[in-house]
């Protein structure tokens, strides 16, 4: 499929993300398909991360930085970036992962052949610190397209405009995109690519702690959303996880339960493996 007048706008939030940035922007550099911005913004870092993103401007004139120096959040953030995109499709990614070359190029081609979908999601290989491939997150089937009512959120892929109908609730602290899937469920169709063309990077240091700053939220999502079973159900298996999480911790053992994330558990190989096995 021809994407010669096609433009898409990756956007990479970031905050003291210095050890893996750099591979994060060179798989958007590496990507197959080329007619892309890269939008660089920054919630107010103290490392290196800064140095690192304009020293890729320099270079590459589809690269963006944008700093006001501050440390708002990333639910913030995530709202002020389709206000700066000008390009009819905007993707996300997290500053710690990394992209399969071809994961734009075949995201481009299911939105061009089914014009109905409003976000489309992808598969997921899960990596470690050291770049190794420790599983899939689910199970690929026959279907190519699958329903979803969720996703993995730095795969994700829509139309600017969706993103700017649909903004995040910043006050849902680090459950912005769990959130946005409920409110927007009922009235949208989500999709995900069942192969894995994303590497999802978990590494299991103080993992309990992301569970346990999700409950920070709970006074005000369900007062927003009335006690719903919900979200009630959600917070109560968010603190049984935080649990299970902090005790694995203490024994070292917090790599356990990460990898028992993944619908596919495989012994450990280099990720380069993977990226160029088609």
């Amino acid at each position: 499929m021809n994407f010669t007048h096609v433009s898409v706008t990756i956007a990479i939030p970031f905050y003291n993300a210095e050890q893996f940035f750099e591979k994060a922007i060179e798989s958007v550099i590496d990507q197959s398909f080329s007619s892309w911005n890269l939008l660089l913004v920054d919630d107010g870092s103290t490392d290196s991360s800064m140095r690192i993103a304009k020293s890729y401007a320099e270079k590459d004139n589809r690269i963006k930085v944008i700093s006001d120096g501050q440390n708002k959040n990333l639910g913030f953030r995530l709202n002020q970036i389709p206000t700066l995109v000008t390009t009819e499709y905007l993707v996300r990614m997290d500053a710690d992962d990394i992209m399969h070359p071809k994961k734009i190029e075949k995201q481009l081609t299911i939105f061009k052949e089914n014009p109905y979908i409003d976000v489309l999601g992808t598969n997921a290989y899960s990596i470690d610190e050291n770049d190794q491939v420790f599983g899939i997150r689910y199970n690929p089937d026959s279907s190519y397209l699958a329903d979803v009512t969720s996703f993995i959120h730095p795969t994700i892929m829509a139309k600017t405009k969706w993103f700017l109908d649909n903004p995040y609730d910043d006050k849902a602290i680090r459950i912005e995109d769990t959130e946005l899937w409920y409110r927007t469920l009922e009235n949208n169709n989500f999709k995900m690519i069942t192969e894995p063309l994303f590497f999802y990077r978990e590494v299991g240091k103080d993992y309990y702690k992301k569970y346990f700053k999700a409950n920070d939220a709970k006074p005000y999502i369900l007062k927003k959303y009335k006690n719903a079973p919900f979200w009630k159900k959600f917070f109560a298996g968010n603190v049984l996880k935080g649990l299970s999480y902090y005790i694995f911790n203490l024994l070292g053992k917090e790599n356990y339960l990460i990898r028992r994330r993944n619908s596919i558990i495989m012994k450990k190989k280099n990720l380069n493996l993977f990226v160029y096995n088609d």
